[in-house]
């Protein structure tokens, strides 16, 4: 899920397009596009071993999410969503390198009272473009711009887009450690929010790599060169615009749906091309919230499990 609100850390976690990815692909590939998402910006400036499986490639993944209460509305809420992600461009120039990919999403929304939100498909689009310039062999300047739509896609307004631009730097201090500066603007429900941000990568060993950034955690272990399980928590989520009839009457929502996630999945490499992978996770400190001319609601959601699987192609 994809939030754009008010959370600099719960958007990050959901960039259709990553660092990391970019930055592995100078040295893997040299020439391919790359897209990521579900992982946050300080995860992928430079997290090599997943960086490997998800650059250059097309990804197509289901998750689900258990039912969970509404504290004080006598309802409860889930989803389902489909995702499909793709690179488009890469060109390098020098010191100078761009990127870009798109991501759509898919969710079915399960809520038991329709009069705080009335909605069952709701959608988003992401585009990501990345520019990055090598300073010297140990230090690069990075730039992401991340416009999002995301509603119904039935009555789109300027309430359905939301953009995030970041700019920071790569300090590698040695071949296994490097720290990550930057400062993140946002655009949402409510004002817009400008936070900067720090964190680093280290590489315990060649087959294992540990990022922290605040309240995003990232453990990546290859048992071989087909099998990687990768841990995580990471806030998630995601903001619509959405448009229905409350007490008869048409009205314009944002709704935004978002918890912190504890995740382990497992990744197979059928192939040089195809791998699968599957996973699940467990949500905390889930908060839903409404935001309209009739009605500013921000309530908890019980804790709940989620599920996840996909398949990956890559170039």
């Amino acid at each position: 899920m994809h939030d754009s609100g008010l959370s600099a850390d719960s958007f990050l976690c959901n960039l259709p397009l990553t660092i990391e990815e970019f930055e592995t692909m100078e040295e893997e590939m040299k020439f391919h596009p790359i897209i990521s998402i579900l992982v946050p910006f300080f995860c992928n400036v430079a997290f090599g071993q997943e960086g490997l499986s998800e650059l250059a490639s097309v990804r197509l993944s289901y998750e689900s999410l258990s039912e969970r209460a509404i504290d004080g509305a006598n309802a409860e809420i889930g989803s389902d969503q489909w995702e499909i992600r793709a690179p488009f461009f890469y060109k390098e120039s020098g010191d100078w390198k761009i990127a870009a990919g798109v991501r759509y999403q898919s969710t079915r929304l399960e809520v038991s009272d329709a009069n705080l939100i009335d909605e069952d498909r709701l959608h988003s689009l992401d585009l990501a473009i990345f520019l990055s310039k090598s300073q010297s062999d140990s230090l690069d300047w990075l730039f992401l711009f991340n416009p999002n739509l995301a509603g119904d896609f039935e009555n789109l307004g300027g309430e359905a887009m939301n953009y995030l631009t970041l700019a920071g730097a790569k300090w590698k201090t040695s071949d296994r450690f490097q720290w990550i500066f930057g400062a993140v603007y946002t655009t949402g429900i409510g004002d817009d929010l400008f936070v900067p941000a720090i964190g680093f990568i280290w590489e315990p060993s060649e087959v294992s790599t540990f990022v922290f950034a605040g309240p995003i955690l990232r453990y990546s272990y290859a048992f071989s060169d087909t099998i990687t399980l990768n841990l995580g928590g990471q806030f998630t989520g995601n903001r619509w615009n959405t448009e229905a009839i409350y007490g008869g009457n048409l009205e314009e929502r944002n709704f935004r749906f978002r918890s912190y996630r504890l995740s382990a999945n497992l990744e197979w490499s059928l192939d040089e091309h195809h791998s699968v992978f599957a996973g699940f996770g467990y949500e905390i400190s889930g908060e839903l919230e409404i935001e309209s001319a009739t009605l500013t609601s921000d309530r908890e959601v019980e804790d709940g499990g989620i599920f996840e699987l996909g398949y990956r192609y890559g170039f």
